[in-house]
C-alpha cells in the first residue's frame, strides 16, 4: 500500500482500484469462487486481467485462496473478514445503481 495516505477513505479506495475488483467483490458475496466461474460470470474479463485482480485482492486481504492438494488439483477464493465488511456497502451502491439506471 501507498505510504502517502492522508484519509482512510482513499485508502478503501486503494484496495478496491482496478475495473474489476468491485465486480469481483460483489459476485464473491455468493460464495467460494474458483477461477473457472469466475471467468464465465464476468463478462469481458480476460483470465490474464482476472488472476491479476484476484493476486491484488488477496495481497489486500479482501479475499483468501485455498488450494485443495487433491485430484484434480483446484484453488477456490473466499472472502475474508475484510472483504465481507464491505458487502453491505456494495449492496447500497447497487440499489443506488439500479435507480440510477432506471431513471435514465
Amino acid at each position: 500500500m501507498r505510504e502517502n495516505i492522508t484519509c482512510p477513505l482513499e485508502a478503501v479506495f486503494f484496495v478496491l482500484k482496478g475495473k474489476w475488483t468491485p465486480i469481483i467483490l460483489w459476485r464473491m458475496r455468493l460464495g467460494n469462487q474458483r477461477l473457472t466461474n469466475l471467468k464465465k460470470d464476468i463478462a469481458g474479463c480476460n483470465e490474464k486481467m482476472l488472476i491479476q485482480h484476484l493476486n491484488d485482492m488477496v495481497n489486500y486481504g479482501l479475499l483468501e485462496k485455498i488450494e485443495f492438494d487433491v485430484y484434480p488439483k483446484h484453488t477456490e477464493y473466499k472472502l475474508t473478514n475484510f472483504g465481507k465488511e464491505l458487502i453491505p456497502t456494495f449492496a447500497k451502491f447497487q440499489e443506488i445503481g439500479i435507480k440510477y439506471l432506471l431513471e435514465k
